[in-house]
């Protein structure tokens, strides 16, 4: 990488980062579905904060591997070294196919629609089309080299932030409506499987959490730096999750809450009237460009690594000899991504995938396990406090989420879960095949 760019993210980039990542659209649409699993606003905001927790279990286990591994790659690095390079392989093929591009096609479709209501725009094709260009422009933002596009992500965080005060400003300051959301506080009759289910969309809302790993080493001090910004990101995000929160439950009953179907703009036109409703456009834009451009920064590290390790597309492990970007990662990557927006696939392409997904997350935080058992004598910059139990938590909680889906969804949960088993499995082939051809090109950062 060039050396103007090279390492040119500190804490507070990496962690803006993953604020960025974390608060997109999740927070405008989950909480009714938390309030419809729950009995009282004691364990309505109990699960975030739960939720909240695991996900910090997550970072911080996260650190100690990227303190062992202080490389760009993210899960796939870690699987690899803990595991073997066949399990790292099939994470990234997950994440090149349907992970990265699946959820930018997501955001720009959340985007697009956002700005084509902000906007006045009737046309069907107008999401579509502006979310596309929103990819392209994305795309060639952050070809421009990685203190390009941490500026915008910093940029993107920082007005996201801003925006969200004056809401949480509105849900906490203002009088007009009292308490009464908030009153009973505890009810009788909730019970922990109320709870627990009202974590799977609650762990959604903070997934994103792990972002900066992606990125690591394009950090500075990354061994010690990157826990701490997981654990920065990951704390602010709680935050700010349990105060919207509690705006939400300033501004209605949790039982209306769990009706709403845009619970922030009611929230901002009963205690700011029309014209703080008006102002929820753009925030929500904000949001979810924000989470649009931290996923296309972070997904080219995945395919540039593997393929400087010999396992992948030669050309993805290309820099730009100026800037220093994975230009060519991204291209492909922001290719697929507008195929599978245009042609509407993204959501159910997720759906499956989500399986696959939560599966990895699980393996990668366990390998905190696997390695301090096959490398006790490592040197560990950043270990995870509280160790057993704080990986532990993490593995126990999702683990719970993963059989929960599967268990639960019926015959619908059972066919996701062999379909994302099915889209894994394509990747066998594939590695056999990149590990005949190729070898490393290059040693990774």
């Amino acid at each position: 990488m060039g050396s103007s760019d090279a390492r040119g993210l500190g804490v507070l980039d990496a962690s803006l980062i993953v604020v960025g990542s974390i608060v997109g659209a999740g927070i405008f649409l989950v909480s009714p579905y938390v309030a419809q699993d729950v009995r009282s606003p004691a364990a309505f905001l109990a699960a975030w904060l739960l939720g909240g927790v695991v996900a910090l279990s997550g970072a911080l286990s996260n650190g100690e591997l990227g303190g062992l591994f202080p490389r760009s790659g993210g899960e796939y690095v870690y699987l690899r070294e803990a595991y073997g390079p066949g399990l790292g392989f099939l994470s990234g093929w997950t994440s090149f196919w349907i992970a990265f591009p699946g959820s930018i096609a997501a955001l720009a479709a959340g985007f697009g629609g956002a700005l084509a209501a902000m906007l006045g725009i009737a046309s069907k094709s107008a999401p579509t089309e502006i979310g596309a260009a929103a990819i392209v422009v994305l795309t060639l933002v952050n070809s421009l080299g990685v203190r390009t596009g941490r500026w915008t992500q910093n940029t993107l965080s920082a007005a996201k932030l801003a925006a969200f005060a004056v809401l949480l400003g509105l849900g906490l300051l203002v009088r007009r409506q009292g308490w009464g959301g908030l009153s009973p506080f505890f009810v009788a009759g909730d019970q922990a499987s109320g709870i627990a289910s009202a974590l799977v969309p609650v762990l959604f809302a903070y997934s994103g959490w792990n972002a900066a790993t992606y990125v690591t080493g394009e950090m500075r001090d990354p061994a010690r730096g990157l826990g701490r910004a997981l654990v920065l990101g990951t704390a602010v995000c709680v935050v700010l999750y349990l105060a919207i929160n509690v705006a939400y439950l300033r501004a209605m009953p949790l039982a209306e809450l769990a009706k709403a179907t845009d619970p922030a703009r009611a929230t901002a036109v009963r205690l700011g009237g029309g014209a703080a409703g008006g102002l929820l456009s753009p925030l929500v834009a904000v949001c979810v460009l924000s989470s649009l451009q931290a996923t296309v920064l972070v997904g080219p590290r995945v395919y540039h690594a593997m393929a400087i390790d010999g396992v992948f597309f030669r050309p993805l492990g290309r820099l730009h000899a100026n800037t220093g970007a994975p230009v060519v990662a991204l291209g492909v990557q922001g290719v697929i991504a507008v195929v599978e927006l245009v042609t509407g696939r993204f959501d159910q392409l997720l759906a499956f995938a989500m399986f696959a997904i939560v599966s990895f997350s699980i393996f990668t935080t366990f390998a905190v396990f696997v390695l301090r058992v096959r490398r006790p004598s490592a040197a560990r910059p950043f270990r995870v406090p509280g160790y057993p139990f704080v990986p532990g938590l993490f593995v126990a909680v999702n683990a719970w989420v993963l059989w929960n889906v599967f268990d639960y969804g019926g015959a619908q949960g059972h066919r996701a879960a062999l379909y994302g088993l099915g889209i894994v499995a394509t990747g066998v082939p594939a590695y056999v095949a990149f590990r005949s051809r190729n070898h490393p090109q290059e040693t990774a950062r």
